[in-house]
């Protein structure tokens, strides 16, 4: 009876490390990141968030989250969502749209800015990326995350 045992719990096992493998297909970049530090190239300006911004990788979508501040009856959140793709030691993201919107409207670059996203197709350098930090750099900013 023990064998029977051992050998359910060695399957489901195998079943559960095969099912992670297809999720985490961007190696650390999958996940939850709380944005810690934008920096403006352009102006110098630095904001430092709150633990309001958030961004999420899986696969090739990418989930942009901002935590109303002062949180409106009926709004805790604003979310938009964009396609990625990475390549070597860069990130595409483009075709930003607001997130659950029926019309899928495409989100207006004001809104973006407040993610320290300034074009609706921005390629990022993989500063630094492992389990626990993410530095994204443009020619317009730099983002600073950790692992949330």
């Amino acid at each position: 009876m023990k064998a029977y045992i051992y050998k359910v719990w060695a399957i489901a096992f195998a079943a559960m490390m095969c099912s992670c493998e297809s999720y985490l297909v961007n190696g650390n970049l999958d996940g939850y990141w709380q944005v810690q530090t934008i920096e403006n190239k352009l102006t110098g300006d630095i904001t430092y968030c709150k633990g309001d911004i958030y961004y999420s990788f899986q696969r090739d979508l990418v989930l942009l989250t901002y935590i109303l501040p002062h949180r409106p009856v009926g709004q805790i959140k604003e979310h938009h969502i964009a396609y990625f793709t990475k390549e070597n030691d860069s990130v595409t993201m483009t075709d930003f749209r607001i997130y659950l919107d029926k019309a899928a409207a495409q989100t207006p670059l004001e809104e973006l800015a407040k993610f320290g996203l300034y074009d609706s197709f921005t390629t990022f350098q993989l500063e630094e990326l492992n389990k626990k930090s993410l530095i994204l750099t443009s020619d317009k900013v730099r983002i600073v995350m950790q692992k949330y």
